[in-house]
């Protein structure tokens, strides 16, 4: 197995790039923090007030908003690593070359690659180079439980603590 031997320039990228995919994974804790403090602040209030039980319902605009955002910051995320993964696989095909008789196409693309720290948008994954999808982000297995769980549980102490005036709509009594 070839040990690649990166240069400065090339630690300084990947570290660069690592900062940045690991500011996006703060932002999404970030957002599920946020998102558990909102929501037991509004079941707090609602539940606490007998006349305020219908207020729980505002619950379910912080958990949109931030389900949104933190799926935002795994787009983000996921496309920054396959950012990172190009340049790497880019930097690889540079050094198993000759330098004797380096492809200029190759320094072309690597030197290209060394600028670029906008994420990699991918449709479709490569698993030969290591590039993953960034789409459908919203039912990701990291994030649609947490959210999801978090809804549905609103919506159950919403139905518990209504329980008489849906019994009264759905009954049509007096």
């Amino acid at each position: 197995m070839n040990k690649f031997e990166y240069s400065e320039d090339d630690r300084l990228y990947l570290q660069m790039m690592q900062d940045n995919i690991s500011r996006m994974a703060s932002n999404s804790a970030n957002c599920k923090t946020w998102t558990v403090t909102i929501v037991a602040a509004f079941l707090a209030i609602g539940c606490g007030v007998d006349k305020l039980n219908g207020w729980i319902a505002l619950a379910f605009i912080p958990i949109v908003v931030f389900w949104y955002l933190d799926t935002f910051y795994l787009h983000l995320e996921r496309g920054m690593r396959n950012r990172q993964k190009d340049f790497l696989n880019k930097a690889k095909e540079l050094l198993s070359l000759n330098t004797n008789a380096a492809d200029e196409q190759v320094i072309d693309d690597y030197n290209k690659a060394l600028f670029q720290f906008a994420p990699l948008v991918s449709v479709e994954e490569d698993k030969t180079k290591g590039i993953v999808s960034t789409t459908d982000r919203f039912f990701s297995k990291s994030i649609a439980p947490f959210y999801g769980s978090i809804a549905i549980c609103v919506l159950v102490v919403l139905l518990v603590l209504n329980w008489e005036l849906l019994l009264q709509l759905l009954c049509c009594s007096d």
